[in-house]
């Protein structure tokens, strides 16, 4: 008889992963035992405040883990939703201030709000958070690669009317620049817009629209590593003028969707180091582009200081508090917040068209600071607070869920080429949700299927120029 100790075999990784059932099922017996503590008294605020930026990490954490390394989509929205919604709790954690919940935006005199209403803004968060992750962990399947065998046809029509369109989008970033120098930089975005507009011209704007699609069906379709390369260096080059205006957030997103697009493209599993130094490269642009904005005081001093930034992101959390106290103020107009979110991408919606009832953050920044507002000040939305103005609670949990659900479709539409590049179109601005619109991701989809409507139409009148030009009509004598 042998004395040996049997051998087992290792199980394989994916096999010691927690089901989606109980994992999701904890999530939500933590939140519900931390609401029970917080409501008994035996959770104090900066406890609940560790506790729900513990579990944002964790959510995001788990979904590199779970969903393919940054393959889904809900991984960057967890991303953005944690610096937007809680970036100035997490510059609690860490010492920066010593109130998260102090609304200081826009206001003159800042203020706080109550312990009940805290935990109301955290307990959406946390929920939020969850039912977001829930639909799409749930039977996760790893898609394969969109194949480009179909698509490649289409790459030198591509790369001509991207390369003539060029010129177009670089002449209106400077037209626009040298309106904005010239009349109150930054603030000309929203108080000024439809001047803005009028100081191009219209031949100008329209075919510099047509970059902004073109580039990103080359990304999708292309996959010479040089030609990607080159391209997006030419879009993002065409770009300085604007982002050394003070907008960045167009930018910063697109520059996110453009990395899920090479994340579902690649069959290599992405290195947690390379998604470091972007993350940090973006901190520090975006920190100097603050610095340079001109009349801002809420940016960090200095250019890499990564606590100043997320505690200046954060600052959306003041919207969800706002709708928190204030929520029968803005509730009247929930369904003409969700009429104009569809017109935001064709409607110009400076401070000069302003109408209560138009913009769910137009109306948040009239209603802490009418004066700032009218100078073209204003914050940003939250789905967050929009949705616990439609609905409360409960709200935030059935809209989270379709959110989640959403994410969950964009993900499965990444399998198809033609379909990744609508997805990519519109993802900047679902990304954005956590302090925009939402509905905005809505008004972006028209706008880009009515973008791709002239590039079908030149791609056939390409097919035929070329085809005339390789058989030429033959000459009877």
């Amino acid at each position: 008889m042998s004395t040996a100790a049997p051998s087992y075999p290792i199980p394989a990784y994916g096999s010691l992963r927690l089901p989606a059932a109980f994992e999701v099922l904890a999530y939500l017996a933590v939140v519900a035992v931390a609401t029970l503590c917080f409501l008994a008294g035996w959770l104090a605020v900066n406890g609940a405040v560790v506790l729900t930026v513990v579990l944002l990490a964790t959510l995001i954490v788990m979904s590199w883990i779970n969903l393919g390394h940054g393959r889904h989509p809900c991984f960057l929205f967890l991303c953005t939703l944690m610096l937007f919604q809680g970036g100035r709790l997490i510059a609690y954690c860490l010492g920066s201030i010593s109130d998260p919940f102090l609304v200081e935006v826009m206001v003159d005199a800042p203020f706080g709000i109550s312990r009940s209403d805290a935990g109301i803004v955290m307990l959406c968060i946390a929920l939020s958070a969850i039912c977001i992750y829930a639909p799409c962990r749930w039977n996760y399947r790893r898609i394969p690669p969109p194949s480009d065998l179909n698509v490649r046809r289409y790459l030198p029509y591509l790369y001509l009317v991207f390369l003539s369109s060029l010129p177009f989008l670089l002449y209106k970033n400077y037209l626009y620049y040298r309106y904005i120098q010239g009349h109150g930089w930054y603030t000309v975005f929203y108080n000024d817009y439809d001047r803005l507009a009028a100081s191009v011209p219209l031949v100008v704007r329209v075919v510099a629209l047509l970059t902004l699609p073109v580039l990103v069906a080359i990304f999708v379709f292309e996959t010479r590593k040089k030609f990607l390369y080159t391209v997006v260096a030419l879009y993002f080059c065409s770009s300085i003028v604007i982002l050394l205006t003070g907008t960045r957030m167009g930018t910063f997103s697109l520059i996110l969707s453009l990395w899920y697009v090479s994340r579902i493209k690649s069959t290599k599993d992405a290195r947690v180091w390379r998604l470091v130094v972007l993350a940090a490269a973006l901190v520090v642009v975006a920190n100097l582009i603050g610095l340079a904005r001109f009349g801002e005081e809420i940016e960090g001093r200095s250019a890499i200081d990564p606590i100043a930034f997320i505690a200046t992101q954060g600052v959306s959390l003041a919207v969800t508090e706002v709708a928190v106290i204030h929520r029968n103020l803005f509730e009247p107009y929930v369904f003409s917040y969700l009429l104009h979110e569809l017109q935001i991408e064709f409607v110009s919606s400076d401070v000069s068209s302003y109408f209560r009832g138009r913009q769910f953050g137009f109306d948040i920044s009239v209603f802490l600071n009418p004066y700032l507002f009218a100078q073209g000040y204003a914050t940003s939305g939250a789905y967050v607070a929009e949705a616990y103005v439609i609905g409360g609670t409960f709200g935030v949990i059935v809209i989270s869920l379709l959110i989640g659900g959403g994410l969950r479709f964009v993900y499965a539409c990444s399998r198809n080429a033609t379909k990744l590049v609508l997805v990519a179109l519109v993802l900047p601005q679902v990304l954005l949700m956590p302090r925009g619109f939402l509905l905005g991701w809505g008004s972006t989809l028209i706008r880009a299927v009515i973008l791709l409507v002239p590039l079908v139409l030149g791609w056939s009148l390409y097919q035929f120029v070329t085809s005339v030009v390789k058989n030429p009509l033959i000459k009877y004598e």
